[in-house]
């Protein structure tokens, strides 16, 4: 056996998910050598089960758990130590971890942990931005791996599926197959969707006969409570963790809403999806495939990657009545055995 490669894709749910592809073409290219992954604590689930990784690791935020992990995994004596992340913390263990050798992203104070190096973004002759999976799948085969698509993985379990059925009966939903997984909120203010708008698109699949479950994630208590005040007819998933989102997306028709973690774990769930974008960019975070629609804003700033924005009128001038007939007409041309009469 070839000694083990290290791969370190730290935070958030919809990066880490991404990261799996380069995961594969890592263990492709090295196919007699182990595959360990570091990830943070609450997305340990997602990786771990996979076939092609046999250990997960997980990474605290402490300022000394990085230097701790280190001498933990030192033992292993890594022929690879690949940051599929490149902040500072990620950086710090791949430097420290004692690896042959390392890599990771050509970015200012960090690119001297690592020996080999790429480029974040390349210039493309067409003007087009890079898919966020293939950015990944490119450091892997900067040291060898053999990608083999740029199709996502989440691991999931016959015990976590039991669990996420227990889940989607918490929340009242009577038909999984013809239940479609609303996402209003976003992890930044500027892909949130006015709540009053997510409103009018779930009343319209209601009744276009679909069920429709929310799905939230921590701090947005305020969306889902307005939410559910507007829409009394609307589910909503119990408080869980990510193992808990996982399975209970797996047995829906699709999900659509803002452009989201939950979103790329439906796609690598096999769900139909569809999405709006405002400030970030399909080419980076669209997955491949007719199954996988969106609509983005025409405005000639859309796609600025900013956080906060002092106009914002992206996300709002995505019509409710529009985005409900766009949905509708994605889930029947892509839902169609599970479809409602």
């Amino acid at each position: 056996m070839s000694p083990p490669v290290l791969a370190v894709r730290l935070r958030a749910l919809g990066d880490v998910v991404l990261a799996t592809p380069a995961l594969r073409a890592l263990k492709r290219g090295h196919p007699d050598a182990p595959l360990d992954v570091v990830t943070d604590p609450r997305y340990e689930s997602l990786l771990a089960g996979l076939p092609y990784v046999r250990r997960v690791h997980v990474l605290g935020r402490g300022p000394f758990d990085a230097i701790a992990l280190a001498r933990k995994l030192r033992d292993e004596r890594y022929a690879w130590a690949v940051d599929l992340f490149g902040n500072p913390r990620s950086a710090q263990l791949v430097a420290l971890v004692g690896a042959t050798r390392t890599a990771g992203y050509e970015l200012r104070g960090r690119k001297h942990a690592y020996d080999v190096r790429v480029p974040v973004e390349p210039p493309r002759a067409d003007g087009r931005r890079e898919y966020a999976a293939a950015v990944h799948v490119r450091l892997a085969e900067a040291v060898g791996g053999i990608a083999d698509g740029l199709g996502c993985d989440v691991a999931l379990d016959a015990r976590a599926r039991g669990e996420g059925a227990g889940l989607l009966e918490r929340a009242g939903v009577r038909d999984p197959s013809r239940t479609v997984a609303l996402v209003a909120a976003g992890t930044w203010p500027t892909k949130t969707w006015p709540v009053s708008e997510a409103a009018i698109l779930a009343r319209e699949l209601l009744v276009a006969g679909w069920e429709v479950l929310l799905v939230d994630g921590p701090g947005e208590e305020r969306v889902r409570a307005t939410l559910r005040s507007l829409v009394p007819r609307l589910a909503a998933l119990p408080r869980c963790d990510v193992r808990g989102l996982v399975a209970s997306l797996a047995p829906l028709a699709a999900l659509v809403g803002t452009d989201s973690g939950p979103r790329h774990v439906a796609a690598a769930l096999g769900l139909a999806t569809f999405a709006w974008f405002g400030p970030t960019h399909p080419d980076t975070w669209q997955p491949p495939g007719e199954r996988h629609g969106f609509w983005r804003t025409p405005l000639p700033c859309a796609g600025c990657d900013r956080t906060r924005c002092p106009h914002w009128n992206c996300m709002p001038g995505l019509p409710p009545t529009l985005a409900a007939e766009r949905v509708l007409a994605h889930l029947a041309r892509h839902v169609a055995v599970n479809r409602p009469a």
